[in-house]
Order: structure tokens, then sequence, then C-alpha cells
């Protein structure tokens, strides 16, 4: 056993881990409130995407572990979810040569210590065998878009990523993030991938909340 898994064998038997949802002892994310989360409805991928996979919606207990995980640095929180997401890819397979996480920019990045898409992407790879592979860059801080609609968010985005390793990047990409809201971060890395020899992006990430308009099919 290595120092660092000893340590982690301790402090998880002096301070138990807690459901971020129930709060009952014993996981991050038990499986009573995994079981408990509501399926995304099918839906077209936007243009630009050649396919798209969203499992769940933003809502309830899946919501608060994407917000410790990214609002309050709770680092190990990806290690679930990111399970997650690799269990739904074993059922629903996305053909790709590289998985590739959604950047964040270097002041983003040096505020909250780690890329969220990255922890995920990371436990997607170790589940799948597809390499992760890093070169795509955010070339531009776009802010926090969370409060600008889909067209500001398009405009916002447009030319923010740029692939910047010599070699060309993998010709089947899946991007991985965390949240889907309108898809223009997602479309805005498959230009990037493309302009420089991507040939198809498909993309996947965690959760999306429903359109104003969107129904759920009972």
């Amino acid at each position: 056993m290595t120092f660092s898994s000893l340590m982690d064998a301790l402090l998880g038997f002096l301070f138990p881990d807690r459901c971020v949802g129930c709060r009952r002892s014993g996981a991050l994310f038990c499986p009573t409130c995994r079981a408990a989360l509501r399926p995304y409805p099918l839906d077209d991928p936007p243009p630009g995407l050649d396919a798209m996979l969203v499992p769940w919606l933003y809502e309830g207990a899946l919501r608060q572990a994407i917000h410790r995980m990214k609002y309050r640095s709770q680092r190990r929180m990806a290690a679930p979810l990111g399970d997650l997401l690799a269990a739904q890819l074993r059922h629903h397979p996305q053909p790709a040569d590289a998985i590739i996480p959604v950047p964040l920019h270097t002041t983003r990045l040096a505020e909250r210590g780690f890329n969220q898409s990255t922890e995920l992407a990371a436990r997607i790879a170790r589940a799948t065998g597809i390499p992760l592979v890093s070169g795509l860059e955010r070339c531009r801080d776009t802010g926090h878009q969370a409060q600008l609609g889909r067209r500001e968010r398009q405009q916002n985005i447009a030319a923010a990523f740029v692939w910047t390793v010599y070699a060309p990047p993998p010709a089947r990409v899946l991007l991985v993030d965390d949240v889907l809201t309108t898809g223009a971060t997602l479309v805005a890395c498959a230009d990037a991938l493309r302009a420089v020899g991507t040939q198809e992006v498909r993309a996947v990430a965690l959760a999306r909340s429903l359109a104003p308009a969107q129904k759920m099919i009972q």
C-alpha cells in the first residue's frame, strides 16, 4: 500500500464520506441517490456535433454534486461522477480515438485549482481504455456564461479555443464536459478541432436542464 492510499484510508476512517444527496455515510454519491436520477429526454445534438450523450437532468442530488465539485473545489466528487458517465458510455458507446476535456482558461484554472472536465475525462479514459489527449486550449477568457442566452453564449465563445500541438488532432474525438446548456462551448471546441483535421466530434456531459418549452416524456 502506498503512502497516499494509506492516508486516504486513514482519512476515510476518521472522516467517513457522506452522500451529497441524502447525507448517509459511506459514499460521496450513494447507490440510492444514483438510482433516483431522472434521465434527460432524447435530443438531437446541436449543429456542429456528430452525436451527444447527456444521461440526466440537471437537478436534485446530481446538481448538488456538480456544484460541490465545481464551485466548492471538492475534487474527489469527480470520481463517482466520472464513473457514472463511464457506465453510461458502456451502454451507449461513442466511437472515438481520443477523449478531450473541455479546457478552462488559465485564469479560471488558477482560481479553481483543477479542471472538472479533465477530472471526469480521466475517469472515463481509465474505464474505457480510450486515451486522454491534451492539446485543445481556451485561448480567451470568456468569463461566466451562466446568465447569458443562447445567442450571447455563441458570440461570447466563438473562436475561444485553439489546437496548440504541432501534430494534428485525432480523427474521432469525444469531448467531455460537466453540464450542457446551449451546447455553444462544445460546438466551439468542435469547430477548433475540425479546423485542424478532426473528422468526427461527439460529446458527453453529465446533465442538462430542460428548456422552458421542453417536457419530460412519461
